[in-house]
């Protein structure tokens, strides 16, 4: 086995020892990405043409904790937003970011959104001396934790889009506390609003959003469908265990759900090894059919494990409760149909 194969198999054993305790709301995912870090396994390919890596290290993870799987995405996005900032801004951050010593939290969901026509930037800014004082909601986001990192679009007085981070303790920067959340509660997903946060020149990614945007959405969305069809493997596994006796009437649901697992890992990982070839519906496809497909895995292991799977407490419980989150997750199921739409 290679180091990056031991790495992988150890992160995906020290998450599933805490997703319980995850679950239970015992702990957060701080530890989990302090692992992974240390590991070595949050910056692995950064910069490379292809993410087939990290696409596999998010399957393993999201395998064992959807939650941490979630964390773990906004984490390495974060990272992919900063590998593309000035370099005073990579050399400020990046190591934190790759270590897990610093917790990233991607905000960027709305720019993609405007970019789709789907609305304006809710984050404004107007003109201050050496940058902007940028004022409005951030609707929802994870990995809000007092010194997490945030990166954020907004427009400016000329109605530009730009993209800048702050962390989350700067003055004029609210969080909203934490709601109660099915089975996410230890991502400290949140809303957030600025009045008035200063950013300064220094913190800008960059003033063209487009462009920027342009850069970063096959990743966005081909690193969020790995948690989908890391999710969809644990639970068609354990549905496996469960095709007889009565578990013999979901034979033909449990090899229809194979074949499309199959289907659209094959798609995802060939979109991961060159993410700028794959056209914007391709993207948009794998991306639906990802959190499509967890919804129904986990929903056949649910009906398999019958009344034990009920119990709170139990992993087959978590999952179910999980991939719930995927067809309301920014893009939701709404807006990918939409989009898709566009291109008929």
């Amino acid at each position: 086995m290679t180091a990056v194969t031991d790495a992988r198999t150890e992160g995906a054993a020290f998450v599933r020892e805490r997703a319980g305790a995850l679950d239970r709301g015992e702990t957060d995912i701080r530890t989990d990405l302090a692992e992974l870090g240390r590991l070595g396994l949050l910056g692995i390919g950064l910069g490379d043409k292809g993410i087939g890596e990290i696409v596999g290290v998010i399957e393993d993870v999201a395998a064992e904790s959807l939650a941490v799987g979630f964390s773990l995405w906004a984490q390495r996005m974060t990272l992919e937003y900063l590998y593309r900032a000035p370099e005073p801004l990579r050399t400020a951050h990046l190591d934190g970011l790759v270590t897990g010593r610093t917790v990233g939290v991607t905000a960027m969901a709305p720019a993609l959104k405007h970019l789709a026509g789907l609305g304006p930037l809710p984050l404004a800014g107007v003109a201050a001396p050496g940058g902007h004082l940028v004022s409005g909601p951030i609707a929802w986001a994870s990995n809000v934790f007092p010194d997490a990192l945030i990166v954020f679009p907004f427009r400016d007085e000329a109605d530009r889009g730009n993209v800048a981070c702050t962390r989350a303790d700067a003055a004029g920067v609210t969080v909203a506390p934490g709601p109660d959340l099915l089975a996410l509660g230890a991502t400290a997903s949140t809303s957030l609003r600025f009045t008035d946060v200063r950013v300064g020149a220094e913190q800008r990614i960059t003033d063209d959003l487009a462009v920027f945007c342009g850069a970063i959405r096959a990743r966005f969305l081909l690193l969020q469908s790995a948690f989908g069809t890391g999710i969809a493997r644990t639970a068609l596994a354990e549905a496996a265990t469960r095709l007889d006796g009565l578990g013999a009437q979901f034979r033909a649901d449990y090899d229809n759900l194979a074949a499309q697992r199959d289907d659209v890992r094959t798609r995802l990982y060939a979109h991961a090894a060159d993410p700028g070839a794959a056209s914007g519906a391709e993207l948009l496809t794998v991306r639906l059919d990802a959190a499509r497909l967890a919804v129904e895995a986990t929903r056949l292991e649910f009906a398999l494990r019958g009344g034990a799977g009920y119990a709170t407490a139990s992993a087959t419980n978590r999952r179910f409760r999980e991939a719930a989150f995927l067809p309301i997750q920014s893009p939701s199921e709404g807006q990918l149909r939409w989009e898709l739409s566009q291109y008929r």
